[in-house]
């Protein structure tokens, strides 16, 4: 039976489909925030924080200071809680930072982990990283430098840190918490003070919040920076704790306005309305909590002995075209501290679910064509995003259902140039419309893709998404990118790399550009990464091999590793998270492997010889292997390959038929691969005759697509 027709989905129950991205964790949100309005819409909605605070998937992480001392405490729901009924619990918790000479580290969350900078009194380039899960800390890399004043936010998931190493001049670097990596960012343009009271995140500018009432942002993408000023008349109280960014909306406390919030459009601040009633207080922490703002304060009535109270409010924002309105809980006494004691930190590490998925009876009975016709209209770039939410997320995002559903809506294309004399020729391959694949055939179809640049022949060509990103110096040293938008067919010009190179290799590590080569005025190899988010050039670690990097055959993405391939035999990987490089022997050295002839599908290698067929590399026993059931698999030499929904696109010209015309043919067979514990076995479907091109042209690139 053919799975239901795209229009199913929009009469999906929308409480079925809150159990599913309710679990999915909270830092991959922007990311399904992409797929359409509704998804953005869900998951800012009430319900889904309802269900994840019944999961237990929150917390909040409150830290007191005092001279010599901290004391952290945990806000959680209590087990089988009951927000009707039960409170949420105040738990002192024993984190023993591990660094005794640092007092107050600065400290931002991604995810269920937090990041302790240190550079508080002391110059330091040392980082702490705790795993709220289980209170475990681990030693992270050391930055590049020691520094002191600065301020620390959080875009994505990169820790930003502005300041002044032992000169005057402000640097930036920043730490990939997904590679576990340092590296440089732009430097600031204003190069004034960047010791800060408060750093948020806003716009995907880090913002530092002074004392004086105003603010510096640093745009992360280009170092541009601009003022914001804060309200006038009163001084931020303990601005560290004061202010917060809640669905990029910042907010702060004063305890002569209230809460108030920035208007980012009239450039403004306004008070949040319906909280004439909130306390007037000044020590102040406020976070996100299960979706509403958890405002925290010190009760001063107590400070005559020796503990003081603290009490919490949940606020409840919704903005109209009014403005903010805010409704706020009864108040809750949490717990007492010293009375020495004062805010330090507030921070909402999203926690991941200790028990399995299947767990929960509700989610485990939900039919799975349900469950896959949402991850189908989930862009595939994100894919091992969700791969990363329980195991069976991973095999369904991999299923042949999955990929069928994303056939019928024609998600997912492949490019494919040939090169001659006169020129690139480029062809597309997609579904044709209403598509049944038991009847009918692909469409392979000439495209008009008019490059930009004529004096430019052999780009190297990647795809990340629906973007295809050619990037030039193949005959000539540039430092020039242009992206051609695959479903509109048009073509913008890049940012330039940060120098000219020549003979380069080229690949794609999750939504980076990697560029390894030598600057045209240097022999000394270097790698430049041009991240996709946020379209901004970065220098990468230098590769400890410096011999060749020009590849004659496909860069390819292994293990999170870009490795040029050579038809002589071998190939060379880089590791962009250190630098470290690694070789890789090929099947053969006494055979070419042509120049589209390898592809990675599900982190496996596959190459492909005339001599041996369909081969695949076994990463564990480091060895070759002839993928199986494809005996019959035609000999040819000129050959591309690439996924297409989820099978192995192999195409290649027929130098028997027409070769002593003007035109050759060519074919495609659409092989499924399944991997067991014997190998790979390799299913081919029937011969496809695509279509013909002129004699003289020959096959330079094969790309796969998704939207």
């Amino acid at each position: 039976m053919p799975p239901p027709p795209p229009s199913s989905f929009s009469s999906l129950p929308v409480d079925i489909v809150l159990e599913i991205l309710a679990r999915v964790p909270k830092r991959f949100h922007p990311t399904l925030s992409c797929v359409s309005k509704t998804f953005r819409s869900l998951l800012r909605s009430p319900e889904i924080h309802k269900i994840r605070s019944l999961l237990r998937r929150d917390s909040l992480f409150i830290c007191f200071v005092e001279k010599t001392d901290q004391q952290w405490f945990t806000l959680r729901r209590a087990e089988n809680n009951n927000p009707t009924e039960e409170k949420n619990h105040f738990v002192s918790i024993d984190l023993a930072f591990p660094c005794e000479t640092e007092k107050e580290p600065s400290v931002v969350a991604i995810g269920a982990e937090i990041f302790f900078i240190c550079g508080s009194f002391y110059p330091s380039s040392a980082m702490w990283v705790l795993d709220s899960r289980t209170g475990t800390f681990r030693r992270g890399p050391s930055s590049r430098a020691a520094r002191l004043c600065k301020s620390v936010g959080v875009v994505g998931s990169k820790v930003y840190v502005i300041g002044s190493y032992r000169d005057d001049e402000i640097h930036v670097e920043r730490f990939d918490a997904r590679t576990n990596t340092w590296e440089l960012a732009p430097v600031p343009e204003d190069q004034d003070w960047w010791s800060s009271d408060a750093t948020v995140s806003l716009n995907r500018k880090v913002c530092a919040l002074h004392f004086s009432s105003d603010a510096n942002c640093y745009d992360t993408r280009d170092g541009s920076c601009e003022s914001l000023d804060l309200p006038k008349g009163e001084r931020l109280w303990r601005s560290r704790t004061g202010a917060y960014v809640l669905n990029n909306v910042l907010y702060v406390y004063y305890a002569r306005f209230g809460l108030m919030w920035y208007d980012s459009e009239m450039r403004l601040w306004r008070v949040v309305n319906g909280l004439s009633h909130l306390n007037k207080v000044r020590s102040v922490a406020m976070a996100e909590y299960y979706g509403k703002l958890a405002f925290l304060w010190e009760d001063e009535v107590g400070i005559s002995g020796g503990t003081k109270e603290v009490w919490c409010r949940m606020i409840a924002l919704e903005r109209s075209e009014r403005g903010v309105r805010g409704i706020a809980e009864a108040s809750q006494l949490l717990g007492s501290v010293p009375r020495g004691y004062i805010l330090q930190h507030c921070l909402y590490p999203p926690q991941n679910i200790n028990h399995s998925m299947s767990s929960s009876p509700s989610f485990s009975s939900l039919p799975i064509d349900i469950v896959v016709e949402i991850l189908a209209r989930v862009p595939k770039r994100s894919h091992p995003i969700l791969s990363c939410v329980s195991k069976n997320f991973s095999r369904l995002v991999r299923s042949p259902e999955i990929h069928k559903i994303r056939s019928l809506l024609r998600k997912d294309s492949l490019f494919i140039c040939f090169l001659g004399i006169t020129g690139a020729q480029w062809f597309t391959l997609r579904r044709a419309e209403n598509n049944n694949p038991t009847t009918e055939k692909n469409r392979f179809v000439s495209i008009d893709l008019a490059f930009p640049s004529q004096t430019e022949q052999e780009r190297c060509v990647v795809a990340i998404g629906p973007e295809i990103f050619f990037v030039c110096g193949s005959f000539n040293p540039s430092a020039t990118m242009w992206i051609l938008d695959s479903r509109t067919g048009t073509f913008r010009q890049g940012p330039s790399s940060r120098a000219e190179r020549l003979c380069k290799s080229v690949g794609v590590v999750g939504s980076k550009v990697y560029v390894i080569g030598s600057y045209i005025d240097a022999d000394e190899m270097h790698v430049d990464s041009f991240d996709a988010k946020t379209q901004t050039w970065e220098l990468a670690p230098v590769p400890e091999d410096q011999g060749w990097w020009w590849s004659s055959a496909p860069t390819v993405s292994l293990n999170r590793k870009v490795c040029a391939l050579r038809v002589t035999g071998n190939a060379r990987c880089y590791d962009p998270r250190d630098g470290s490089c690694e070789s890789l022997g090929l099947a053969t050295k006494d055979k070419w492997l042509w120049r589209t002839g390898a592809c990675v599908m599900n982190n496996v290698l596959y190459v492909y010889y005339a001599r041996f067929g369909l081969m695949w590399y076994d990463y564990e026993m480091r060895l070759w292997r002839v993928v199986g059931g494809l005996s019959h698999l035609k000999k040819v030499r000129s050959v591309a390959m690439a996924e297409y929904y989820g099978k192995l696109a192999f195409l290649w010209e027929d130098h028997e038929v027409g070769v002593s015309g003007e035109t050759k043919e060519v074919w495609c067979r659409m092989i499924a691969l399944e991997r067991s514990e014997r190998g790979v076995h390799g299913i081919a479907e029937a011969s496809q005759l695509l279509g013909s091109v002129l004699c003289g042209y020959i096959v330079l690139h094969c790309l796969s697509v998704s939207d």
